[in-house]
């Protein structure tokens, strides 16, 4: 591995941010940061940029025609590419809900691609055991209870690679499953869940740290009738139980679509950025022209305004993570270093990763973007080595 320095105009941490500053890396890893220096003979010179880490998604279903699931690993390798090229350096490959078995398969294939030097740090597991209320553009019939027989199926198809699951805590079985794999490292979420604030956090209790898309295919606080009482109450529902709850840390997809970036912003003021990571939940149908696509088993229609549908409505996004960046900069009160910073290190912290990826510091992995005034991206560095920007 090459040896060489950059300068940039300015750089985010993400948690502050510096200018003038030389970034020296060696071997794939970050040697020294300086900042208030001028230019040096040999450095790559950035006069108009800033460097940032690389982003981190925790949830990427796929890209340009290729989900994670599918049996090819050159369209694995094709949807992790495209991602690598606008900014992500690290994710999650996510896997919907699929039937036990193609599940499984999937999991299997997967598994050893998961690397800690490589892009690729572990599989995300959207389902299957999520409430068919809330289903979205996951198949309601793959949907399933978390017997402990299916919990042990998944981890030893998917091994050590698992790091995230996503379930509904108020399904027969979540309360086990959920102690279950968080015995065995894996981070538990809820989402795709029609949860009351006592399930969730019965379900906090057993391990449950995380919930997956806030207010997407999640209840917001509502009025319900009680059965029993014959009246409306209050009831917080999942996103009200993440507002209340300490303990659980949460996901944003921000197109645009998903969720209005100012209620983004709410959230944020309340809970902070070391709580609340972005995502991009992108479909297979990220980065192709508008046009109908059966894509990872599903039927999508990508619209030119910049979201797919399916017959359940909105299907996940088309946007690469530092397009999430970009929204909540232009569209809502966040700053940049505040959407940075849930775009690197706080995605970091959530899987364990935060020792070594999501800052600019010295030992960090090499994983970098020069931005643009306009957030453009001009070059990624992954372990020290430059990829082609789009």
């Amino acid at each position: 591995m090459s040896s060489f320095s950059i300068w940039a105009a300015a750089a985010l941490t993400p948690e502050r941010e510096l200018e003038r500053v030389r970034l020296r890396i060696e071997g794939g890893k970050i040697a020294e940061l300086e900042a208030g220096c001028a230019p040096g003979p040999g450095d790559r010179v950035f006069e108009n940029a800033k460097l940032a880490p690389g982003l981190i998604d925790l949830q990427v279903n796929g890209a340009v025609g290729a989900a994670y699931a599918t049996a090819d690993p050159l369209e694995r390798i094709r949807a992790t590419r495209f991602h690598l090229e606008h900014g992500t350096t690290s994710l999650l490959a996510t896997l919907v809900s699929a039937p036990l078995e193609a599940l499984c398969a999937a999991a299997a294939r997967l598994a050893p691609e998961v690397d800690p030097g490589g892009p690729l740090l572990g599989i995300h597991l959207e389902g299957p055991f999520l409430a068919p209320e809330k289903s979205g553009a996951h198949a309601q019939a793959a949907l399933c209870d978390p017997t402990a027989a299916r919990v042990e199926q998944l981890l030893e198809a998917a091994g050590p690679g698992l790091r995230m699951l996503t379930l509904a805590p108020e399904r027969p079985g979540a309360l086990e499953a959920t102690e279950r794999l968080a015995r065995a490292g894996v981070v538990v979420a809820a989402g795709h869940s029609v949860a009351r604030l006592d399930q969730l956090r019965r379900a906090v209790d057993r391990g449950l740290s995380f919930v997956t898309h806030l207010g997407n295919a999640s209840d917001w606080p509502s009025r319900p009738v009680d059965p029993e009482l014959g009246f409306r109450v209050s009831e917080p529902g999942l996103v009200g139980g993440f507002m209340l709850e300490p303990r659980l840390r949460g996901s944003l997809i921000l197109d645009g679509f998903h969720l209005h970036p100012e209620l983004a912003a709410a959230l944020v003021a309340l809970r902070g950025v070391t709580q609340l990571a972005l995502v991009s939940d992108a479909t297979p149908a990220a980065g192709q022209p508008p046009g109908h696509y059966e894509l990872g088993g599903l039927e999508l229609r990508v619209h030119a305004e910049g979201y797919a549908t399916s017959g359940q409505g909105l299907a996940g996004s088309l946007i690469p993570l530092l397009g999430a960046v970009r929204t909540a900069v232009e569209r809502s009160p966040l700053t940049l270093a505040q959407a940075l910073r849930m775009a690197t290190l706080t995605p970091a912290e959530v899987i364990g990763v935060d020792t070594r990826k999501g800052r600019l510091e010295a030992g960090y992995d090499a994983d970098l973007l020069l931005l643009g005034p306009a957030l453009e991206l001009l070059e990624v560095y992954r372990a020290g080595e430059p990829l082609a920007a789009p």
